[in-house]
This record gives structure tokens, C-alpha cells and sequence, in this order.
């Protein structure tokens, strides 16, 4: 899937989906986010982990991550990628030389949780903390970050999960700097 010939802006987004199942809530939630894309005419590439474990970063200005919370944080899988990708610039050899994210200037991230707001505050919010702790610090100084999810979804209904998806694709159809994202920015 990708968005060539969609070039009304100069961004190279990358959509990395961290899922096993291609018929999933989450394969859902990536159409959404891809419609939205597509809506705003953005230059995009989709990699799916499970099928493509070492996706390129070269030239990415924007990266979406697409992943379910599992056990508070996210899947192996995408762990697996960090770890490999990053890991060498937070505690290894090349840590204070541009990182494979030095590039990337928005980080979104839209996710789904069984469990509440309120119990992943009580629990440390363990996924977002690893993406503003220590992903968005190797982005673009001023990188902006933009976290979207769905609580309890073990516990909506119908209609609140299309909404989920409504909101996911009319914010992506709107470039992050009309959108007003203000969530976090990486250190100057």
C-alpha cells in the first residue's frame, strides 16, 4: 500500500502497523489512518512488521505507528524494531550521533487499550513513556508527538469504535500543523 503519486505536500510519511492479523480492529484503525492520508493527499509507504521487520527510515519526515496495547506496552514485535533500530543510540556505540529518526519531525502514534484512561495512569503509561522518553528525544529537534488511542475497547460498542475510526482518518486528513498537535516536542 503506499501513496505514490499523492504529492500536494513535500512529506515522506512512514505508516509502520504492528499487528498479526490482516482482518484485526487494528488493520481498521491502519485503513483509517491511510483514508485520512489519502484525504490530505500525503506522500506515504505502510510497512507492516510482521512482514517487513527492518522497514528503511531514509528520508521519513513523518512517522505513524499504528499498534494495540498489549499488557500496557506495545507488542514484541515493534519492541523488537526499536530496540534494534534505536538502541544503539540510547545506550550503545553511537549514542550523540544522528539517529535513523533525526529526520522525522512529527511522531504519531494511534493505539488501542482493554483497559481504561485511568488504569494505565496507574500503571505509568509504559507505551506512551517509551515513545516520548526515549523515541521522540532521537526526532528532529522540536519534533512534535501526537498520541491518539481508544480505552476500553474491550468494553465499547459499535458505534464508539466507528467513531474511533471517523476521528482517526479526519485527523489524518489534516496536515499536523493545521491539526493544532501540541501533545509533546522533542528537546531543542
Amino acid at each position: 500500500m503506499s501513496g505514490a503519486g499523492l504529492a500536494s505536500r513535500a512529506v515522506d510519511t512512514l505508516v509502520v502497523q504492528v499487528h498479526p492479523l490482516e482482518d484485526s480492529f487494528n488493520a481498521a484503525v491502519l485503513d483509517a489512518v491511510i483514508r485520512g492520508l489519502h484525504r490530505a493527499r500525503v506522500q506515504h509507504r505502510v510497512v507492516r512488521l510482521y512482514d517487513d521487520p527492518q522497514p528503511s527510515l531514509s528520508g521519513v519526515s513523518e512517522l505513524i505507528v499504528v499498534y494495540p496495547t498489549w499488557w500496557g506496552g506495545q507488542p514484541a514485535r515493534l519492541l523488537a524494531w526499536l530496540q534494534q533500530t534505536l538502541g544503539p543510540y540510547v545506550d550503545g556505540p553511537k549514542v550523540g550521533k544522528a539517529s535513523p529518526l533525526s529526520g522525522v519531525r512529527h511522531l504519531a502514534v494511534v493505539t488501542t487499550h482493554g483497559s481504561s484512561k485511568l488504569m494505565n495512569l496507574a500503571q505509568g503509561e509504559p507505551g506512551l513513556q517509551t515513545l516520548k522518553r526515549v523515541v521522540l528525544p532521537l526526532c528532529a529537534p522540536g519534533a512534535q508527538f501526537e498520541w491518539l488511542s481508544l480505552y476500553k475497547i474491550d468494553r465499547t460498542t459499535e458505534s464508539q469504535r466507528r467513531e474511533f475510526l471517523e476521528e482517526v482518518e479526519a485527523r489524518f486528513a489534516t496536515p499536523h500543523s493545521e491539526a493544532g498537535v501540541t501533545s509533546a516536542t522533542a528537546p531543542s
